[in-house]
């Protein structure tokens, strides 16, 4: 007993001292990751602003940090006719970015200022209770368009026929879209104008009746919950109230959707200027709800929406450095380019990209521990510290992978480490950082054997070098030599998925150094 102690003891020293102690040096690049970043509107309640100047198949790869294209699209342009659908007017541009291994995201409105049927007239005429209402579009924009005052019909959101020809809808385009790795996420925007929850006409009727305006709301947020189990679902502030002062846990419809799970979206910010603040709401004219942000982080993503670009800034409202503070101020996982790219990027494009470097998550590997050579199939461990600095979880997950890469670049070994889910990993808010180390035993390659059938008894065998058979010879399954040893997160299955600002990675796996493998 005491010798095998002793042995085990010499072993471990030895190992020690090949020990390999790596500090790698991160960089500031921006990185293109799933489930975050900046995303490009593409529709924006008009099927002319903000994709349209773009060159087909433009994927912004020119604006650092855009990852997703975005669809705000009225219902009545994706089923124009009932059972009748027009997928092809998202799909034909979302097509590139998919192929360059970007998302897509989505909004369906019921509500429009520039359409009078946003919900399909043909919902109305199946029955679908509604009323008109006008609009002015000097009540949004301070201006007159051509054309100003339009007729709007709005849809009793709780009215049973609307309700099942929204579901029905809506499971058409969850057989389509639901689940897809893709889709980075889909706002609840079937309520309201724009999608953001301001009611009009359904709001007077119901108050007329004694009724809580926002009774359907939550029926809308269970229906989108029940089809659509595996998206990221983003619910809006403006829906339970664009000024409410409470808490967000006290606000019942911000507690049902953080219940349900879903994220949050701010729409929008830097729209007022101080002078045009209203009193009740000063002294912060830049945006209102980041404390309902804190509410819904720790467990699920934030989008900010700012103003339209021009608008803001015509406005005097827009401002660079508010727009950094706020991806910080919101935990933000996404924030828009909401105008167009061009006009976005010859002005503002400094602060986006110092918004793209703290946006979602980012992680930076600061230290691995490594022994220069080990045994095939025997286990060892590999120590390494990592810190999440961006502002927002990774909320879908993450898990670390020790690949073994070959002279000519092959991957000849994955050992993934189970034990530890890269989500948990909390961000660096307020300038704390909250570091991971992981010791992960790993094994690199085994031992197997080749069996054979021989008179209905299983015997082992291998062919050696001169052609003859010899009984019971284990083979190696990874070849013995040096290789280089790389680090990456991603699937449970060691699919490196997520970039790393780390230099010299090939298809996100990170090299950290040469490691040898002997028998």
């Amino acid at each position: 007993m005491n010798n095998k102690i002793l042995s085990a003891a010499v072993f471990a020293a030895c190992y020690a001292a090949q020990a390999v102690v790596v500090r790698p040096e991160n960089t500031d690049e921006i990185l293109i990751n799933p489930d975050m970043g900046l995303v490009m509107f593409h529709y924006s309640n008009r099927q002319w602003a903000y994709g349209q100047l773009q060159e087909r198949g433009d994927v912004l790869d020119w604006f650092p940090g855009v990852s997703t294209i975005y669809f705000r699209l009225p219902w009545c342009l994706l089923e124009p006719q009932e059972g009748q659908y027009r997928w092809d007017i998202i799909d034909s541009y979302a097509a590139p970015w998919i192929a360059a291994g970007k998302q897509i995201g989505f909004r369906v409105t019921c509500c429009e200022s520039r359409y009078t049927y946003a919900t399909p007239e043909w919902v109305k005429d199946a029955g679908a209770k509604g009323w008109f209402f006008k609009m002015k579009m000097q009540k949004i924009y301070g201006k007159d368009p051509p054309g100003a005052e339009t007729d709007i019909w709005e849809p009793d959101y709780g009215d049973p026929v609307f309700l099942k020809k929204l579901e029905n809808f809506l499971k058409a385009m969850a057989r389509r879209y639901n689940g897809k790795p893709y889709v980075a996420f889909m706002d609840i925007g079937t309520i309201g104008m724009w999608g953001e929850g301001h009611t009009r006409a359904y709001e007077r009727e119901m108050k007329a009746q004694g009724r809580d305006p926002r009774e359907a709301f939550h029926l809308h947020y269970e229906l989108h919950r029940r089809i659509f189990p595996n998206t990221t679902l983003l619910c809006i502030d403006d829906q339970a109230g664009s000024s409410d002062p409470r808490p967000a846990a006290e606000v019942p419809l911000m507690k049902q959707a953080h219940d349900l799970g879903f994220g949050f979206r701010d729409d929008s910010i830097l729209v007022f200027t101080s002078s045009m603040i209203p009193a009740r709401l000063k002294p912060h004219p830049w945006w209102f709800h980041a404390n309902w942000a804190d509410y819904f982080a720790p467990a699920a993503p934030v989008f900010v929406e700012h103003e339209h670009y021009n608008l803001s800034r015509d406005r005097g409202a827009w401002s660079d450095e508010k727009l950094v503070e706020s991806v910080e101020a919101y935990h933000a996982t996404w924030l828009s380019l909401h105008g167009w790219p061009k006009e976005i990027y010859d002005n503002s494009k400094d602060a986006f990209a110092r918004a793209a470097r703290r946006i979602g998550y980012r992680f930076e590997l600061r230290e691995v521990d490594y022994p220069e050579t080990v045994k095939l199939g025997q286990p060892v461990t590999v120590k390494s510290t990592w810190v999440n600095v961006g502002v927002a979880r990774r909320y879908k997950g993450a898990t670390l992978a020790w690949s073994l890469v070959d002279d000519k670049g092959r991957v000849a070994w994955v050992y993934t480490d189970d034990a530890y889910d890269f989500a948990d990993a909390l961000p660096a808010v307020g300038g704390t950082e909250h570091p991971v180390s992981r010791a992960t035993s790993c094994t690199f390659g085994w031992t197997g054997e080749i069996p054979q059938i021989n008179d209905g008894v299983w015997v082992y065998t291998v062919h050696n070098k001169i052609g003859n058979y010899a009984t019971d010879t284990r083979v190696p399954t990874l070849t013995l030599g040096t290789y280089t040893l790389c680090a990456s997160l991603g699937d449970p299955d060691g699919t490196p998925s997520l970039a790393l600002p780390l230099k010299g990675g090939q298809n996100r796996r990170y090299p950290v150094g040469k490691i040898a493998v002997t028998e």
